[in-house]
């Protein structure tokens, strides 16, 4: 019965290793086509791991198994988009705080990320690359004052081609053509490629790629430490710019996405994040009596941003975040959300105006709830006055 019941719990990726799940989704999943037509083709049939290489109640003997009848067997995959997922969901615990697999598994979540359709594997694939960056060691969520801002293509071009200049594979044996200078040259270069988050998705995998080849060619142990560092840079800023364009999104089918993006930015910045989460949700330039439009067309993420700004107290709930080529009047502070919204959610049926009055008051810490709406048209009137 014990046998019965653990063939039948085990997951497409249970028990498998780093290099298992990573081997099995290259041969189901293939990308097709460049630039803004790529897609991925999941295969209906392809080589696939064993049922006893995942079986919890074979790990003693799997190695064994495996080399004696074979670790993977090829089979027709009944959903191929969920054997995909439940891949993805095991790669952030296999890849651990190895910045080796961890790069190589933000790579592939960010991919998915990006160009799969199905809603459930992009949230699987956002929080597993959230997770791999936790294990990391990588927290925080940027700069506010730099955000959408890329380096100059100029310079960013003059520094790839001094990473291909000086890279390892290009030194001579005995270093020759290496002397200090060009050390300190190439060192500059790097520092320029993770600078700021490069324009594109594409070129962010890209240059995580590039920089983990880099990492793991390189011999001289200074120059490893200091390629190791900006391709930690490289991570973060790939997954952070994964999670603001998810949340930027107004899809009516993507709200389950905004609200994974949103919990996985706010579990990477803490408190501290919370207005730069505010000032990202900001439609630019839209005005509304109904302060929610500005943010979110689904109430579940109206609500989520309520109970974040509710989560906030003192200096940070009034702190308004400005962002790099926005009116001032958009910037909006945490409390300052929630008044607004309890000011324009008074109609019986809001089921915004009650959640909002409670995190107000728990936000500016008042001893009692208070579900009156005068206190907080004076608060703001007075707030707004200065």
């Amino acid at each position: 019965m014990l046998a019965a019941t653990a063939l039948l719990g085990c997951s497409a990726a249970d028990n498998l290793t780093y290099p298992e799940i990573a081997n099995e989704l290259d041969r189901i999943v293939t990308v097709r086509g460049t630039g803004f037509e790529r897609r991925l083709e999941y295969a209906d049939r392809a080589e696939v791991s064993v049922w006893y290489m995942r079986n919890v109640l074979f790990v003693p003997f799997r190695i064994v198994l495996g080399f004696l009848a074979g670790g993977t067997t090829v089979a027709e995959l009944e959903n191929p988009s969920e054997h995909v997922r439940e891949l993805l969901l095991e790669l952030p615990d296999e890849a651990g705080a190895d910045l080796d697999r961890g790069s190589d598994a933000i790579h592939r979540l960010l991919e998915i990320a990006e160009l799969e359709q199905n809603p459930a594997n992009v949230i699987v694939a956002l929080d597993g690359a959230t997770r791999v960056l936790r294990q990391l060691g990588e927290t925080g969520v940027g700069d506010p004052a730099t955000i959408d801002l890329t380096v100059d293509p100029t310079r960013l071009d003059a520094a790839r081609a001094a990473v291909q200049l000086s890279r390892p594979r290009a030194r001579t044996a005995d270093g020759s053509n290496f002397p200090a200078a060009a050390m300190t040259a190439y060192r500059a270069a790097l520092t320029v490629l993770v600078e700021r988050p490069l324009a594109s998705a594409w070129d962010r995998r890209a240059l995580i790629a590039d920089l983990r080849t880099l990492w793991r060619n390189e011999t001289i142990p200074e120059l490893r430490e200091t390629v190791a560092a900006d391709l930690r840079t490289a991570l973060g800023h790939a997954v952070h710019a994964a999670l603001i364009a998810a949340m930027r999104t107004r899809d009516a089918d993507r709200a389950d996405i905004r609200l994974c993006a949103i919990q996985s930015f706010r579990s990477l910045g803490g408190p501290e994040c919370v207005p730069f989460l505010l000032a990202l949700k900001t439609v630019p330039g839209l005005t509304t009596a109904r302060v929610a439009e500005r943010f979110d067309p689904d109430p579940l993420v109206q609500l989520r941003l309520i109970h974040l700004c509710g989560q906030v107290r003192g200096e940070i709930a009034l702190r308004a975040v400005a962002l790099p080529g926005r009116e001032a009047w958009e910037a909006i502070a945490p409390a300052d959300f929630l008044a607004q919204t309890v000011l324009t959610e008074q109609a019986y049926y809001s089921k915004l105006r009650t959640p909002a009055l409670t995190a107000l008051c728990l936000c500016l810490g008042k001893p009692r709830l208070d579900y009156g709406i005068q206190w907080v048209e004076e608060w703001y009137t007075a707030r707004q006055r200065g």
